[in-house]
């Protein structure tokens, strides 16, 4: 820790070098367009600083086989904690500068959390220990460390800039619209953040004992698990699109497109499993960085072709676009340098069983009260969908969990 801890305070420092630096060319290219951005300014080195923080914090409780904390502090507890703020500001509690303060405060919460859970599970170890650091480790990590930092930063990129780009091209109001509509279309990943945080140890752990077959079963269960909940997923957000719309101002119109498909793209991803956790714990590191630096490219220049074609629906494209490439990149890696191939006649079964549990939804007729037309709209779709991966037993792991708790309920299918 006392390294990883020492390294990362230093990039933050140069990090907030570079932002005194160029600070003022962010205020001028941001005060007409974006004048709340520079009014909240001030808020980045300190929410830069948690968010580093607690990214180190995570990855060395996941190092010790303790995945679970910081994936229940991050998507769980401060997504609560926001919606409950959210309801407050909502109902004219508190003003908008008292909001940001407190939505700053909750995003930093949980790198605090993190050290008082480390401290309390005693692996609070920051003293440097004499003689870890050999030659051979020190070159090692260092190689390792660059990648990391090409990889990771590359992927910071892709995350953050279609909105960057849709501020510069089309201004702030158009990149509210497109931030809120790509949280629903990105919906479908978050059953995977978790699963990627705990499968990094496992999938190191079976690297280091050259368990190949383990990887290789890990790869397909993921692929099919996700496939199968991210495709659930999707075929709920395309069943109540409408009524998502409906939960939107007018305004927000134009984010019905950027939705279906972002939604569409991150089903990509959820279908390819764990592909990028296996190459990043491998050999084949290198390739990750190549793969997002390339990817990194296509996504800037899909941006500049589709913002000006299709407006905010033109950057979802080309975000989609980049997911696309991104996954099927890292497929042919796997399966050129490991001869994996983690789909099989389940994955067929899904994509049809998908297809025909949509079906029914565009003959139901439009209900009168959005709640339950949600409701019942939601059941049907989402009945069907269940019913069929059972009968056909399109997923070996999910059915067997499925059936179990259907027990409990009395219901034998």
């Amino acid at each position: 820790m006392f390294y990883a801890l020492l390294v990362s305070f230093i990039g933050f420092l140069l990090c907030f070098v570079a932002f005194l630096i160029l600070k003022q060319d962010i205020i001028e290219s941001n005060s007409e367009k974006s004048k709340l951005f520079v009014d909240y300014l001030f808020y980045l080195m300190p929410l830069t600083f948690f968010a580093l923080f607690f990214n180190i914090f995570d990855t060395y409780l996941r190092a010790t086989y303790s995945s679970v904390i910081g994936s229940f502090t991050k998507e769980v507890f401060q997504r609560v904690m926001i919606l409950i703020l959210l309801a407050i500001y909502f109902f004219k509690i508190i003003d908008f500068s008292l909001f940001i303060f407190f939505y700053i405060t909750l995003t930093c919460l949980p790198t605090f959390i993190l050290v008082v859970f480390i401290i309390r599970q005693d692996e609070w170890h920051i003293k440097p220990v004499r003689g870890f650091l050999s030659k051979e480790l020190r070159t090692d990590i260092i190689k390792l460390s660059f990648y990391s930092i090409l990889s990771g930063g590359g992927g910071a990129i892709i995350l953050n800039i279609d909105s960057i780009m849709v501020n510069q091209m089309l201004g702030l109001e158009q990149t509210g619209i497109y931030g809120i509509a790509f949280y629903f279309g990105s919906m479908i990943l978050i059953p995977a953040r978790s699963l990627y945080r705990i499968s990094s140890s496992i999938v190191a752990e079976a690297f280091k004992k050259n368990d190949m077959k383990e990887i290789y079963s890990l790869y397909k269960k993921t692929c099919n698990s996700q496939l199968a909940i991210g495709a659930l997923l999707f075929i709920g957000i395309c069943a109540n699109i409408d009524n998502i719309m409906k939960l939107l101002p007018e305004a927000y119109s134009s984010g019905r497109n950027v939705i279906l498909v972002l939604s569409a793209g991150y089903l990509v991803e959820m279908a390819t499993g764990i592909n990028q956790v296996i190459i990043v714990n491998s050999k084949l590191y290198k390739y990750d960085a190549y793969i997002v630096f390339l990817v990194v490219g296509i996504t800037i220049i899909a941006n500049y072709i589709f913002i000006p074609i299709y407006g905010i629906t033109g950057s979802a494209i080309a975000t989609a676009l980049a997911v696309l490439v991104n996954n099927a990149l890292r497929f042919i890696l796997l399966k050129v340098k490991f001869q994996m191939q983690p789909w099989d006649i389940n994955s067929l079964k899904l994509i049809l069983i998908s297809i025909v549990a949509l079906l029914p939804n565009y003959i139901l007729p439009s209900l009168g009260n959005m709640f339950i037309d949600i409701a019942i709209r939601s059941a049907i779709v989402g009945g069907i969908f269940i019913l069929l991966i059972l009968k056909l037993k399109a997923t070996p792991d999910l059915n067997s969990k499925i059936r179990k708790n259907l027990k409990r309920l009395s219901i034998n299918i």
